[in-house]
């Protein structure tokens, strides 16, 4: 959805939108109320309360829920995640033929995917699956609608900032797998890297919204979540490779902000 777009929505389409919505946060494990969805989308709270009773008596979301909470049921899980699937496919498919960026292809996504049919979004597929036009970067991407559940083993390397052209692998890449492993859940995904060193005395950051987080260490190695990469998008294959800002620094100086000389370009090779 799009706070940006400046038309009116029929009730279908914002029905679709909140599913949609709501989808996307079961997914991070979040879940709200009409009131809160009616504050986060600028919409009136009586709205927002009708297309939920609305909802609830097609069956897509539950009659009752904890707090007010707005909970799918099995039907509203799977006409989320087929309402998010158009979006994101259609969003792609935009940037492939125009190479425009991704906010004014979700512009453009937004409103086309409630009226689509499914004859001419299986040829939208299949061309992104196997066109040959522009290449494009996508961000925020869920990648459980291109895989599914599962663990799934890449390359990866980690390459210094200040050559691009072409790229240097950075020293410190020696010091790790050169393997990253996609863990694809219901309500998360991430890349798990792992230092060769299992005693190592260092501690990892990631960039995400322009923030510095530090990521999570357990027995499999680091974990980063898959929503921080920015993804590049091919013809042949629905996605190429994953690249996003980290950091690595010693423990001792856990709590400082990451310098510059920590830094560097993760690429994990998805195809």
């Amino acid at each position: 959805m799009e706070k940006s777009l400046n038309i009116a929505k029929t009730d279908q389409e914002k029905e679709e939108d909140l599913l949609e919505y709501i989808y996307r946060q079961d997914r991070q494990n979040r879940f709200l109320t009409a009131s809160e969805y009616a504050i986060e989308e600028d919409l009136y709270a009586k709205e927002a309360a009708r297309l939920v009773r609305n909802l609830v008596k097609k069956g897509y979301l539950q009659a009752s829920s904890q707090k007010g909470v707005m909970m799918l049921t099995e039907n509203g899980y799977l006409k989320g995640i087929d309402c998010l699937a158009r979006h994101e496919k259609l969003t792609q498919f935009f940037q492939m033929i125009s190479g425009m960026t991704q906010e004014k292809a979700q512009e453009d996504a937004c409103r086309l995917e409630h009226y689509i049919s499914s004859e001419a979004l299986e040829g939208i597929d299949h061309f992104l699956q196997f066109g040959d036009v522009y290449d494009r970067t996508y961000e925020g991407m869920d990648l459980y609608t291109q895989y599914g559940e599962g663990t799934f083993e890449m390359k990866m390397g980690l390459y210094e900032l200040e050559q691009r052209n072409p790229r240097k692998l950075a020293k410190v890449f020696s010091q790790w797998y050169p393997k990253a492993v996609l863990t694809v859940e219901k309500n998360r995904n991430y890349f798990v890297i792992k230092a060769k060193d299992d005693e190592d005395e260092r501690c990892v950051w990631y960039r995400q919204s322009g923030q510095w987080a530090e990521a999570v260490r357990t027995e499999a190695g680091y974990c980063l979540p898959a929503d921080s990469f920015t993804y590049m998008v091919s013809a042949a294959v629905p996605v190429t490779e994953a690249k996003a800002l980290i950091a690595v620094r010693s423990l001792q100086r856990e709590q400082e902000n990451p310098a510059i000389e920590d830094c560097y370009e993760i690429n994990i090779h998805i195809w």
